[in-house]
């Protein structure tokens, strides 16, 4: 597309870049210099290439290239240069560097400046040399310096000291460029420095050797001004580009200068439409961005330069003059190197010179920079310290005021070098505090600093407050009033709210260490020592006393507040404080944060220690107002909030003394503050119910100790002031008689809000020394005991409730301290607080009866314990802990006894007789609910503390025990709860409430607090709930089965999981489960005593109903549990890994085999059954397991059910009746339990390939030789052996079948297979000697000969049951026999003994016929099969006439019915005439089907062979015989379908009687469904016709559909009726109804349905079965599942309307009669439920990744719902023809530019057409009614098109789709085509390279009338603005 290569005049060699190649090209190039010759947006002369070319000629090419990239005015082309530059010096050699070092240094295209007044008329054509390193040093990217820095620094390594002769002109720059603000830049100068010179000395000496040249440098910078800066010209476009990108860096600036902003933004609106990038496109509309002069630039680059140039001389002078080298890298040097006296006499020249030049550098210090002042304080201070020479009087004087004053520096990034010079300045100059105003200039302004937190610079400003209060002359200042207001702004400076911690700490302690430095030198501001008193009094009052303490307490009276606002107003000026008083009052009642108050008090504590070292009688003005505060605090009774706070502020103020001030020995806190508080305090305490005050005094008696703190209150309430005698008057009598006089009955006395705390402090006041003395005062007076030491009346007293919370107290206690220290200290054990009169106390209140006390239960817990794992200690002694522990299983016991469940009350009995060594009288009480629940509160709390009992004692065992039981009895109430009525209800209500509280409780206890229990205890928890368990599942009867199963499963997975320790624990409880009982189990008899837990028959014991025993809803119970727990450990016993035969006797010793029988006999219980449930898990179970185990377990079970089979064998009548291979559903017809269970077990192995060929061999050998005992026959042998000989026939021959031809003499490939081969021919040698059949005096013998040879034949369907084939391959000569013995029958029979021969007979002869038909098929001959089919179509026959019967009974029992009959009478009725009492007739035709079926497919297979060579006449005599019974088959069909249809006219239970009576013969009714499948027209005619002749109630067609539509439906006869609804001849009888053309009994024969012409006027009407779906399908319908049946059904029903419309000629009357009626009638439901099965997901799946390629869940279910329901109508096609996703998707757009997706969540279809990188979308969205409703279709952007062509496409495009069908895939493909047409020949812009313009989407339309060349409009303007010309760019000539 465009102009092909080669084409056109432009040539290849237009290079990428234009800007690029003007830089690389020699002079002399005839190739143009970018485009038009411009270098970004300027016009670049021509001469400069030939000067390059001149100064790079001995540089390496590359190198070069590199060096003149750096002359680019983009960042990141210098960046690249540089980077590829420093890759270069690395790879080179020094020697290859060095002639690089001049172009480095001084010729190189540098980044360029020029004045930022863009308000300048600057020629485009001006760029400039720069000749000096220094400018690329100070280029405005951070990057580009840091970049130069990095290849400097591979330079230097490079050359090594071939840079010396560059030296002088490199150092200037170099150390300039260290003091770069950007800390990254600067590390990179410093670091290439370093790199040059790697000794310490050799950079001191490379400075000393410069330092001229330096000055010279940093002079200059320090001269440069906006002004002179425009010297250093750069580009214009450069310019500009710097401004964008200091807008981006710096959005929002807004600058002061507002003179010219007018102008100033049509500049930028110029700046921005001509050469601003396209990432700054959005700032055009940005009015409110409020842009300065052009000089920002300038100004910023000026401000780095001043401030990096300021900081590197002070720098410099630090190094070169100090006496100590302080900076880093100069110190240590052993001695003053070489030319350090000249270097030094320079550097102090020069700075001289420049501190003159630029006056003191004041200017600097005014300016708006913050980098400029602070660099400008760190030289002033360097000044100061090397050149003080430098100051006089008249310069300090100027600079006074400036250093001095400089505290309205509000930029916090100036402090740190401000305080350095202030402070400095101030001590070498002190003289200068009287040249100036010191209060206007200084003070005020330094205290608006402190006032304002010191703008932010705390951690700089407050460590240099003290220091700076040192430096200040004490004439300059008054003394109190300074120090007054110096204090308070400084206070008034803190944030409690918003600080840091580090903040905050830095604070604190600069206010401490100011307000002590205060105190130390009030001397230097006051003479006398009174003045000095007073002065130091103030202080301590105003400012510790009104500003911390009140601060702290956040309490003031009002009398306080003004006394406080006089005192201060009194000593400070009014304008200064008045605001500070306001703030002052105002943050009285705010709450601070917790960790401002507590670094406040820290302060507050260290101040006062700070005092008591100056002088200990300061201390009395805080602790007066301390003293004052606390007693008012106290008595704030009437404000509770308020008062509380305050106290507590107090109480962590006691408690931060302790951390302060008692652990470094000092003494004052006590006697100066606590104690005389305390004092005073203590008789307001004691007549207060305040908990606050009662705590204040536990505080101190816990920081101060109970002896120090009583000492103080009996000190000062006998008035001794003596402090040096304390301890010697406060004796230990007087401490214990105060304690137990003063504190015991006052902490005892009472229950009110202040108790807890009282009891809180009497145990803190216990005393080690006395605890046991104090410990034994306080229990005497608790417990209340008389004189005499009786026990007083305990049950409802006060003092057990204080006694409870007394002694929980105490365990916390003991915990506290314990973790003191548990060795020496008193009362850190339990049994140091243990005393008789609590053990007293707590068995009279365990013993007590209800009604309980509130207290009761939390009295015993605490002093038990036990209420965590962590606390096993009681508080009593072991014999006492036994009594309450009695008691309270007393009580438990008591409420399991009132049970009403019997499972619970024989737990009772187990409990008690646990419990009879603890001599527990078991006696009634009236309230057993109360009872249990208060041991349940006693249990809750001290459960634990059982633990600690001995295991001989039983008490824990039973008491758990006894929790188990009353959970469950709980959760089954609960289960039952519903299915009772209210009375009951109500009666269990309290049993319920207290369950519920047991369940609670006991669902706290974990299962390691089980498990850790002994072995002993374990063991007799689990014996008992192991009975409860059992006892509960043969017990409950008022739950069903399945419930209480579920139940007693939880339970016992519960006990295994909180009992058993290991493998073996579990296996013993099992045991005791299973173990043997009346009612468990029922078949076989487990020895537990034996080490194999072997097995015998329970002969005797056998019930005649095992669900009356409950047997079968104990095996559920196992079913479940095997569920949970897994069937190893119920079965297996436990996992096994061994596989070494060695160990198969202990696997074998290890499980329970008896346990699988016993399940396999038991055969069905409720929610499950062996063959469902049971062993599916017993072979998944044996697959996992090894070899040895296998053998162990299932030859086990095996040899147990095979037993109990041969002792059972002849119990029972025989029920196996099909030849089929042995099946569940056969297996079913077995009653003999063991013998069914053995099949099943055995079919289930041998399917699951669990037990191979060879193990069948095995057993059929081993079953063998059980036929004989001796040379006498076991009949019950040779009665079981049929159906486990016929599997272990068909599990041998399963691999060898098809191996050889069944035609063939050859013998099986093994022995155990001739083995079984001879066994077999010798069994039919024998029965062949049997007479005949039909002569048999039938002898049980005979029998089962007769069926065990039998067995040895099976048989099996290929596919489904169409087809059938044999299972074995047999030799020539048993074939031989086996048609002989067939024959042999034939030749014997006759039409009557056929006829009266017994079931029996007829049932073993109908399988011989099928066998031998299967087996010797090909050498029958016709009499053979004649002998075959007369005796099926019999047996057939005879079940036609049941089935009739069947028919007729229901048509008379409905037909004599009246609706006021019962549903349930009509039911039993019904039942009893659909079930068939003998089922021989119909097992013995299922046999005859089996025949016919084998003869039907022979007959198709010779016809298809020997097609030729048919007889016709003997083809027709069959094809009549197959007729004559496919009629009996369809009148069997038709039968079934009469019955559910009449039973169906009178309810729907009925039909559903009906339809599950066929559910009793499956695979016969299956039988039926093929053959009618097969039969032909004439058949079904002649069927149809008979049985309307037969003239019931309903007919064919309604028989029919009551088939297809079946409640119950058999799926094959569905099928088989929908295919006679949709063929001939019933599809013309089976749509219209009586108006129409027929009727169900009067069929108007041979007429042509689809000619018949009705009379306009008579209405055309459906048959009544469809009519309702067709015509009132109701809405519901759309809200049922996709596979609901109501909705398949109506699917069927439009599927056959379908089919009987297809098949009406086009232009018949019928068919128009039949359309009109569907549009007529039809409801339109039927299009929604239609529109609901088109799977959309499957129409966008191929688009998707193929990870989400799946389908969703359910998607493939309805697709094939609705595929199958429609198919026959061809509706499926259609709709798919509709959705044209797949049509777009298989269309083939082979295009690079052209790509389409689909949209699978908006259903919407994206055609993108790509060219030069911009797209154009074509969107269609799909409705979600499409085709219903028309596409919507938008077009984004317009690539060059006009928006009235793009309009016209889309209109011709819709009206495609819309007006002529036409399809998508179509219509997008017209669409790409315009575009193709469009831009074909269409060439790219010769100024962008482009067909697309980037911005407006544009084609190059423009020529030029020479050179036919076509540009976009805009590329064209901006050449003509740019180049001043109106020539085309190519040409040249006028355009």
């Amino acid at each position: 597309m465009g102009r092909q290569k080669g084409e056109g005049g432009k040539g290849k060699a237009r290079p990428s870049s234009s800007s690029l190649a003007a830089a690389l090209l020699p002079e002399g190039s005839t190739t143009t210099v970018g485009f038009g010759g411009y270098v970004g947006g300027s016009r670049l002369d021509s001469s400069l290439a030939s000067d390059d070319a001149i100064s790079f000629v001995d540089i390496d090419g590359e190198v070069a290239q590199h060096l003149k990239r750096l002359g680019r005015k983009d960042p990141i082309t210098k960046l690249k240069a540089l980077q590829s530059l420093s890759a270069l010096l690395k790879q080179k050699l020094g020697k290859d560097i060095v002639p690089i070092i001049p172009q480095w240094i001084i010729s190189k295209y540098l980044f360029m400046r020029s004045s930022m007044d863009l308000n300048l008329h600057m020629d485009v054509n001006s760029i400039q040399k720069a000749f000096e390193y220094k400018r690329l040093l100070q280029d405005y990217n951070r990057e580009v310096r840091r970049a130069t820095h990095d290849t400097m620094t591979n330079l230097v390594v490079a050359v090594g000291r071939d840079l010396a002769p560059h030296l002088k002109s490199l150092m200037g720059p170099w150390w300039f460029s260290q003091f770069d603000p950007v800390f990254e830049v600067s590390q990179a100068a410093k670091q290439s420095f370093q790199a040059a010179f790697p000794a310490q000395e050799k950079r001191l000496d490379a400075l000393m050797l410069c330092t001229n040249e330096i000055f010279f440098y940093l002079e200059e910078n320090l001269n440069l001004t906006p002004q002179n800066m425009s010297d250093k010209a750069a580009a214009l476009d450069e310019l500009k580009e710097m401004h964008q990108q200091l807008l981006l860096l710096n959005w929002g600036i807004r600058f002061v200068d507002d003179k010219d902003s007018s102008s100033m933004m049509d500049l930028l609106g110029v700046i921005l439409m001509n050469s601003m990038p396209p990432c700054l496109a959005f700032m055009r509309g940005f009015h409110f961005l409020k842009i300065g002069p052009a000089s920002h630039v300038f100004f910023t680059q000026r401000k780095k330069v001043i401030s990096a140039s300021l900081l590197a001389v002070a720098t410099l002078l630090d190094v070169l003059v100090s006496v100590e080298l302080e900076k880093p890298g100069f110190e240590n040097l052993s001695a003053e190197p070489k030319h350090a006296s000249k270097a030094r006499a320079n550097a102090i020249s020069f700075a001289e010179k420049l501190f003159t030049a630029h006056k003191y550098f004041v200017d600097f210090l005014k300016s708006q920079s913050p980098a400029i002042r602070s660099a400008a304080f760190s030289v002033l201070r360097s000044f100061i310290k090397n050149i003080p020479q430098a100051f006089n009087e008249g310069n300090v004087k100027i600079l006074a005021a400036m250093i001095l004053g400089a505290f309205q520096e509000k930029d916090p990034a100036c402090h740190s070098s401000m305080w350095d010079t202030v402070l400095l300045f101030s001590k070498r100059f002190p003289d200068s505090w009287t040249s100036m105003n010191v209060q206007k200039i200084v003070f005020n302004r330094f205290f608006h600093f402190l006032k304002n937190g010191c703008f932010g610079s705390h951690q700089v400003s407050y460590p240099a407050l003290v220091l700076f209060l040192d430096t200040i002359p004490p004439k300059a200042i008054e003394g109190e009033k300074f120090f007054l207001e110096f204090l308070q702004n400084l206070w008034a400076g803190r944030n409690p709210f918003h600080s840091s911690n580090a903040n905050k700490l830095a604070f604190f302690q600069a206010f401490k260490e100011c307000f002590l430095w205060g105190l130390r030198n009030a001397s230097r501001y006051c003479e006398s020592v009174d003045s000095i008193h007073h002065f130091q009094v103030t202080l301590i009052d105003n400012t510790l006393v009104r500003l911390l303490w009140q601060d702290y307490t956040c309490f003031m009276s009002s009398k306080d507040q003004d006394r406080f606002l006089s005192g201060v107003a009194a000593d400070s000026s009014e304008n200064s404080v008045s605001s500070l008083n306001k703030k002052m009052v105002e943050t009285l009642s705010i709450k601070y944060p917790v960790s401002y108050l507590q670094d406040l008090g820290k302060c507050i504590i260290e101040i006062l220690s700070g005092i008591s070292l100056v002088e200990h009688d300061l201390l009395s003005t805080f602790t007066v107002e301390f003293q004052e505060n606390c007693l008012g605090m106290l008595q704030q009774t009437e404000n509770t909030e308020r008062a509380t706070g305050s106290v507590g502020q107090v109480i962590h103020f006691i408690s931060l003394l302790e951390q302060h001030a008692i652990h470094t020995g000092e003494n004052w806190p006590l006697i100066d503050l606590v104690g005389p508080m305390l004092a005073k305090s203590f008789p307001l305490i004691t007549s207060l119910d305040s908990s606050e005050s009662v705590r204040l005094l536990s505080v101190a008696v816990s920081v101060f100790g109970p002896r120090k703190i009583l000492q103080e209150l009996f000190v000062c309430n006998q008035a001794h002031s003596s402090s040096g005698s304390r301890d010697e008057q406060f004796t230990a009598e007087q401490f214990l008689q105060m304690f137990r006089e003063t504190f015991v009955p006052w902490c005892l006395h009472g229950d009110n809000c202040s108790t807890s705390a009282r009891l809180d402090l009497l145990l803190v006041l216990l005393d080690d020394e006395y605890f046991s003395e104090q410990w034994g005062a306080v229990i005497t007076y608790a417990t209340n005991l008389e004189p005499s030491g009786a026990m007083a009346e305990y049950q409802g007293s006060s003092c057990i409730a204080m006694l409870a919370m007394l002694l929980e107290k105490a365990r916390d206690e003991i915990a506290k301290r314990k973790a003191e220290n548990p060795s020496s200290r008193k009362g850190a054990k339990p049994e140091h607080w243990r005393h008789e009169h609590i053990e007293q106390a707590a068995v009279a209140v365990a013993r007590t009866l209800p009604p309980f006390g509130a207290s009761d239960a939390n009295f015993l817990c605490a002093v038990l314990g036990g209420s965590k794992e962590v606390d096993e200690t009681a508080l009593v002694s072991r014999n006492t802990l036994i009594l309450i522990f009695e008691e309270v299983f007393r009580k438990l016991l008591s409420f399991v006894w009132e049970s009403s469940f019997t499972w619970v009350r024989d737990a009772a009995s187990l409990l008690a007789s646990g419990g009879k060594n603890l001599g527990i009288d078991l006696g009634s009480s009236s309230n057993v609910c109360e009872m249990a629940q208060f041991a349940l509160e006693v249990l809750e709390g001290s459960f634990f503390c059982l633990k600690t009992l001995d295991e001989e004692n039983g008490l824990l065992p039973c008491i758990s025990a006894a929790i188990f039981v009353i959970d469950w009895e709980f959760s089954l109430s609960t289960a039952i709860k519903d299915i009772i009525d209210d009375g009951s209800k109500k009666s269990i209500k309290a049993r319920l409430d207290l369950g519920e509280l047991a369940h609670v409780f006991h669902g706290k206890i974990r299962n390691e607090f089980w498990k850790k229990l002994s072995i002993d205890d374990r063991r007799r928890l689990g014996s008992i709930l192991i009975q409860s368990i059992r006892s509960a599942i043969f017990s409950e009867d008022r739950l069903n089965v399945d419930n209480i199963t579920s139940l007693c499963c939880m339970w016992m997975v519960e006990v295994l999981e909180c009992v058993c320790q290991d493998q073996d624990e579990e296996q013993n409880l099992l045991d005791q489960l299973l173990s043997k009982s009346d009612t468990w189990p029922v078949w076989l008899c487990p020895d537990f005593d034996n080490m194999k837990r072997a097995a015998v028959l329970d002969v005797n014991n056998v019930p005649a109903d095992i669900h009356a025993s409950g047997s079968d809803k104990f095996v559920s119970f196992i079913n479940k549990l095997i569920l949970q727990i897994g069937i190893d450990r119920v079965i297996g016993m436990g996992e096994h890994t061994s596989v070494s035969p060695k160990k198969a006797a202990y696997e074998e010793a290890t499980s329970r085999a008896w346990l699988a029988a016993e399940i396999l006999c038991t055969w069905k219980w409720s929610g499950g059954s062996a063959v469902s449930s049971f062993l599916p898990l017993l072979s998944s179970y044996a697959k996992s397991r090894s070899y040895c185990f296998q053998e162990s377990l299932l030859d086990s079970t095996f040899n147990i059910l095979l037993d109990g089979a041969l002792l059972h064998g002849g119990r029972n009548p025989y029920g196996f009746s099909y030849v089929w291979a042995a099946s569940g559903d056969e297996v079913e017809d077995i009653e003999e339990p063991f013998l069914r269970g053995l099949v099943s077990f055995l079919c289930t192995l041998f399917k699951d390939d669990i037990w191979e060929t060879e193990k069948a061999m095995t057993l059929f050998e081993f079953l063998v030789n059980k036929i004989f005992i001796g040379e006498a026959i076991n009949r019950n042998s040779l009665r079981i052996l049929p159906p486990l000989v016929n599997i272990l026939v068909h599990s041998s021959c399963r691999r060898s079948i098809g191996s050889s031809e069944s035609g063939t003499g050859a013998k099986l490939e093994s022995p155990e297979k001739n083995h079984m081969q001879d066994s077999i021919e010798g069994w039919l040698q024998k029965i062949l000697l049997f007479p005949p059949l039909v002569s048999w005096q039938i002898e049980e013998d005979m029998e089962d000969w007769f069926r065990l040879v039998l067995s040895c034949y099976p048989f099996s369907a290929i596919g489904d049951i169409k087809a059938l084939k044999q299972e074995r391959n047999v030799s020539t000569m048993e074939r031989t026999i086996l048609l002989e013995l067939f024959r042999k029958q034939r030749h014997s029979a006759s039409a009557s003994a056929a006829s009266n021969q017994q079931p029996v007979v007829q049932m073993l002869l109908s399988q011989l016929m099928v066998i031998s038909a299967i087996y010797c098929w090909k050498e029958f001959h016709e009499e053979d099969w004649e002998f075959l089919l007369s005796h099926s179509r019999q047996w057939i026959q005879s079940a036609v006439v049941m089935m009739e019967e069947v028919a007729e009974n229901v048509n008379d029992a409905i037909t004599n019915m009246s609706t006021s009959d019962k549903l349930d009478v009509v039911s039993k009725e019904l039942e009893q005439i659909v079930s068939v009492s003998d089922s021989s007739p119909v097992d013995i035709a299922t046999n005859a089907l089996l025949s016919f079926s084998l003869f039907s497919g022979h007959l198709v297979h010779q016809q298809a062979e020997g097609a030729s060579n048919l007889d016709p006449l003997r083809t027709e005599r069959w094809d009549s015989i197959k007729d004559r019974i496919l009629e009996g088959i369809l009148r069997l069909f038709f039968c079934t379908g009469i019955a559910e249809a009449i039973a169906n006219s009178f309810c729907f239970e009925a039909a559903s009687i009906v339809a599950s009576s066929r559910n009793q013969h499956p695979y016969f009714w299956d039988l039926i469904a093929s053959s009618v499948l097969k039969s032909s027209v004439q058949v079904r005619d002649k069927a149809v016709k008979s049985v309307e002749f037969w003239g019931l109630s309903k007919g064919p067609i309604s028989s029919l559909y009551s088939i297809l539509f079946s409640p119950i439906p058999t799926h094959s006869l569905q099928f088989s009726a929908y295919v006679m609804l949709s063929t001939e001849p019933v599809s013309n009888l089976a749509i219209i109804g009586e108006t129409g053309f027929s009727l169900d009994g009067d069929t108007i024969s041979d007429q042509d349905l689809s000619h018949l012409d009705l009379p306009s006027k008579q209405s055309l009407h459906l048959k009544e079965e469809i009519s309702c779906m067709i015509e009132k399908l109701p809405y519901e319908v759309l809200e049922m599942d996709l596979l609901a049946k109501q909705r398949v059904n109506v699917f069927l029903v439009w599927s056959l309307v379908l089919s009987h419309l297809w098949s009406l000629p086009s232009s018949s009357p019928a068919r128009e009669r039949l359309i009109q009626y569907i549009q007529e009638s039809v409801n339109s439901v039927i299009l929604d439920c239609l529109f609901q099965h088109i799977p959309v997901e499957l129409c966008t799946v191929n688009s998707l990744k193929k990870k989400d390629a799946e389908l969703p869940a359910g998607i493939s279910e309805v697709a094939s719902a609705a595929t199958h329901a429609i198919t026959t109508g061809s509706s499926l096609r259609s709709a798919e023809s509709l959705w044209p996703i797949e049509e777009i998707k298989k269309a083939k757009f082979t295009d690079e530019n052209f790509s389409v997706s689909v949209s699978k969540s908006a259903n919407e279809v994206v055609a993108t057409y790509t060219k030069d990188e911009t797209g154009m979308d074509l969107v269609i969205r799909l409705p979600p009614s499409y085709p219903l409703r028309p596409v919507d279709v938008d077009c984004t952007r317009s690539l060059g098109i006009s928006e009235v062509k793009q309009r016209k496409w889309l209109m011709s495009m819709m009206s495609f789709v819309r007006n002529q069908n036409g399809a998508l895939a179509e219509a997008i493909g017209i669409w790409k085509r315009n575009f193709d047409k469009e831009f074909e020949g269409v060439e790219e812009c010769p100024i962008c390279y482009s067909v697309i313009h980037t911005a407006n989407h544009s084609l190059p339309r423009l020529a030029c009338k020479t050179c036919k060349h076509k540009f976009h409009s805009a590329c064209l303007y901006k050449w003509f603005s740019t180049s001043h010309k109106s020539t085309c760019p190519l040409c040249q000539s006028p355009f």
